[in-house]
């Protein structure tokens, strides 16, 4: 495990695009609004929405949009009664935005005061961490088989739980816009433990090209966050063993073609990094480990 590289400027709620194989989180990356989604603390940037989120000083979720205006948990809106943190991005209005480079290669190593949550590299790229489904859910039900999500004391990401008959994972999200990861050639990670039967976790890099609009009464809170419009549009991914010994797993971005329309992610407007578990009809219980996750020159 490297010493951080990253330092914390405060907090922000923003959002994340998830992997087709969980449902599609609103980023400040590659914003899709939502109906509902998960609510946090009083948060000078508001809320993330969508079908869940993990309450976060301003909340993480997993399809929804972002909250321009900020607001404590639990106020709701007086004409649907449904807490104004779980509005489709709170009446905002899209907007463009230009893909941030970061300052580091290192993204996130989970030593102390390295972000976990929510992390911000000065004024310029800004992410932060989720899983789902969450443990709490303020705008939803919480799932019956929901995935916690820590940090261990010798500074591992760990996620622990069952994974139900449903999507379930980890990811990283980016803002205030998508990641520019153009100056570098890919993904570097360090992963462990138990990923059920499969043995195995799907990453994925999704890209606005290779991400879906949203559909009607949901809105893109970023208009250029995605702009797929092939009858399939799937986000690139691949298989990465899980094993009970740490292994380093490096993934180039052009070794990822599994993508529609586009086989590649686009390294200068990188939406997410998702790790997803293997869906499977009889829950099963998984515990992993991740670290060191970084990118390659």
């Amino acid at each position: 495990m490297t010493s951080s590289r990253v330092s914390l400027a405060g907090r922000m709620c923003l959002g994340l695009i998830v992997a087709a194989a969980m449902s599609t989180a609103c980023s400040s990356s590659g914003m899709k609004a939502g109906a509902s989604g998960g609510a946090g603390t009083t948060s000078a940037t508001g809320g993330i929405a969508t079908t869940g989120g993990i309450a976060t000083t301003g909340g993480i979720a997993t399809t929804g949009g972002i909250a321009t205006t900020g607001g404590a948990a639990g106020t709701t809106d007086g004409s649907s009664g449904i807490p104004t943190e779980c509005l489709p991005c709170k009446g905002a209005t899209p907007a463009s935005c230009t893909p941030v480079p970061p300052l580091t290669a290192m993204l996130l190593d989970f030593t102390a005061g390295s972000g976990f949550g929510t992390w911000t590299e000065s004024t310029s790229l800004k992410g932060g961490t989720y899983a789902w489904p969450p443990t709490t859910d303020n705008c939803n039900p919480v799932n019956a088989y929901p995935l916690d999500s820590t940090v261990t004391t010798d500074g591992r990401w760990r996620l622990a739980g069952t994974v139900g008959p449903s999507t379930a994972g980890i990811g990283l999200w980016f803002g205030p816009c998508f990641a520019d990861f153009s100056g570098y050639s890919g993904i570097r990670f360090t992963i462990s433990g138990d990923a059920g039967p499969s043995g195995q976790v799907t990453m994925a890099i999704p890209t606005p090209g290779d991400t879906a609009p949203a559909v009607a009464p949901n809105v893109d809170c970023i208009i250029n966050s995605a702009t797929c419009t092939a009858t399939t549009c799937t986000q690139p991914n691949v298989a990465i063993p899980v094993t009970a010994t740490a292994a380093v797993q490096t993934v180039p971005f052009d070794s990822l073609t599994t993508g529609l329309p586009l086989p590649s992610p686009d390294p200068a407007a990188i939406t997410a990094i998702t790790w997803n578990f293997a869906w499977n009809a009889t829950p099963y219980p998984v515990e992993v480990y991740v670290d060191d996750i970084e990118l390659v020159p």
